[in-house]
């Protein structure tokens, strides 16, 4: 892997050291190019001229779809193509039929963008929420998880890799477990997809949810939705509008769906998005995601164990590379989070995000990440407890 090549797309990096993906991946230049010319295009044809609406609105988007499926290990009728993680998520809760009493599990390190449409639906519905506490002992969640299940459980959602700790849940043994109960499984993949490889049909679930503008390096404004075929005409949408596949009869006032999952996508788009989405997979897929994969567990590797030899740092990640990802969770000794992370920034440029729960910092290493990058965010952290003991 040619790392300075690779910065060098990426423009971003060489004005920060940039320890944030977890929150937005910084947009390679391919990708922003697309997005330019894309709108240039619309700007010299017209928005609805021929060869707009066939690039974009057809050939486009939909090219894009079959590069999410491949992406996925699933078919392309599988795949609608959303906005983001939360878009998935609404998808599948509003697309089942709820009754009262019925039961929905949730981790306790969901993302609010993935806890909130449910603690609303338990508001309305009055659906159950029954908490799945996390810990970084995979045996002892797969335990909790089952002991959770009862005959009232109807869905389960799971985050793949923990948005606090950066754990890697053992979906596929979850996903069984599940299925055995005759429960549904929606997984939030947020923090997998570009980490590394995610095969749709080995992992078991029936939907997973993911956002393009984190590890896959997209532009904000684009994700995915995979649904099981066997599900996509269970679901219903809850909000229809015009779509130009969709068969629309006037004299009649009927329609009729689309037999595939982009019966869930509606309305006007923002087409260069995802064009330029397509290039960043483009991007990802050039460096390889079994190279990424490696780079990444490398570098987490030498950067935890040089902050398990911190006096004053304490790791909130998974230590063993199984199921540790680049997501690095510190608390940092006599130091609230928000002060840390300003520091950082002012000091050294150095973009990072914060748990507050934990009120830790949360550093996001990348294939991208430079030795020297994060040799410079332990000697912060180094400086930052030396101060506080003199403090």
């Amino acid at each position: 892997m040619n790392v300075d090549a690779i910065r060098a797309g990426i423009p971003a990096l060489a004005n920060s050291v940039y320890l944030n993906t977890g929150t937005f991946g910084p947009l390679p230049t391919v990708a922003a190019d697309e997005v330019r010319r894309a709108y240039g295009e619309v700007e010299r044809l017209g928005t609805f001229s021929p060869h707009i609406f066939y690039e974009m609105e057809l050939q486009g988007f939909e090219a894009v779809r079959n590069q999410v499926a491949s992406l996925l290990g699933a078919d392309p009728g599988e795949i609608a193509l959303t906005r983001n993680v939360t878009d998935g998520i609404n998808i599948v809760l509003h697309g089942i039929d709820w009754q009262p009493g019925d039961e929905v599990i949730l981790t306790d390190q969901e993302h609010p963008a993935g806890t909130v449409p449910w603690l609303a639906l338990a508001e309305r519905a009055g659906v159950v929420l029954r908490w799945l506490e996390l810990t970084l002992d995979p045996e002892e969640v797969v335990h909790r998880f089952a002991a959770l299940l009862t005959p009232r459980t109807r869905l389960a959602q799971i985050s793949h890799v923990s948005c606090l700790s950066g754990f890697r849940l053992p979906v596929e043994r979850l996903c069984a477990a599940a299925r055995r109960a005759g429960v549904l499984t929606l997984i939030d993949g947020a923090h997998a997809e570009g980490q590394f490889g995610v095969d749709f049909r080995a992992l078991g679930c029936d939907f997973y949810a993911a956002c393009g503008h984190k590890w896959l390096l997209g532009p904000q404004g684009v994700g995915m939705l995979a649904i099981r075929n066997d599900l996509v005409e269970t679901l219903r949408p809850l909000w229809l509008g015009w779509d130009v596949q969709q068969q629309y009869d006037r004299a009649q006032r009927s329609y009729q769906l689309q037999a595939t999952a982009a019966r869930f996508e509606q309305s006007t788009r923002p087409w260069p998005l995802y064009l330029a989405f397509g290039k960043s997979i483009d991007f990802i897929k050039g460096v390889g995601q079994d190279a990424i994969t490696a780079r990444v567990q490398a570098l987490r590797a030498s950067f935890v164990a040089a902050l398990l030899d911190l006096p004053g740092a304490t790791v909130l990640s998974p230590v063993e590379g199984a199921f540790g990802t680049g997501l690095i969770t510190v608390n940092v000794a006599g130091w609230a989070c928000e002060a840390l992370q300003q520091r950082f920034w002012e000091r050294q440029r150095i973009v990072t995000n914060v748990i507050r729960e934990f009120n830790a910092m949360r550093f996001s290493i990348a294939f991208f990440t430079a030795e020297a990058e994060l040799q410079t965010a332990l000697d912060e952290i180094s400086k930052a407890i030396r101060d506080s003991a003199l403090n």
